[in-house]
């Protein structure tokens, strides 16, 4: 809104809270808004998912009915997904679908194309960007961590002997 020079601005105006989707800024006068209404403003298909991103910790599912605040600090960032893909997970720089909140060290393995019960391969794996719980570290047999959207694994293949 444009106000013309040296008038003062009437302290009756709202506020405008900023958000995005899919990397797309938009604005509101509306402190509170429904997933469907911030699906609809973003242009985003009524049947995709949203998804609240907060670095730091698992995407956070909005329901089409659900009420957000975006008075919070900083910017809202949302992204919008295909139903039944909820998140993409990266194997040695690949994208996976993936649709858990925790992966085990086979799940891996096996989205890596390895085989966990090979006697004669092992795999070392580490991981970056994930949610608070573990953001990064090293998953061994046996062992599972929570799983957050763009997570990152690396698997390196090695002979037993």
């Amino acid at each position: 809104m444009n106000h013309l020079p040296n008038q003062p601005v009437h302290p009756m105006h709202s506020k405008i809270f900023e958000f995005s989707v899919d990397g797309t800024r938009c604005h509101t006068e509306h402190q509170f808004l429904t997933g469907s209404q911030i699906k609809r403003m973003a242009g985003v298909p009524a049947e995709f998912e949203l998804y609240l991103v907060v670095p730091g910790y698992q995407d956070e599912l909005i329901d089409d009915d659900k009420t957000v605040n975006l008075a919070r600090p900083g910017i809202e960032r949302f992204e919008s997904r295909k139903p039944g893909h909820q998140m993409i997970i990266f194997i040695n720089t690949s994208p996976k679908p993936y649709d858990r909140p925790v992966i085990t060290y086979n799940d891996v393995v096996i989205l890596f194309g390895g085989d966990p019960n090979n006697p004669q391969k092992g795999y070392s794996i580490s991981y970056a960007g994930g949610p608070r719980e573990n953001p990064r570290g090293v998953l061994a047999p046996g062992q599972q961590v929570f799983v957050k959207h763009k997570m990152m694994f690396n698997v390196d293949e090695t002979d037993r002997s």
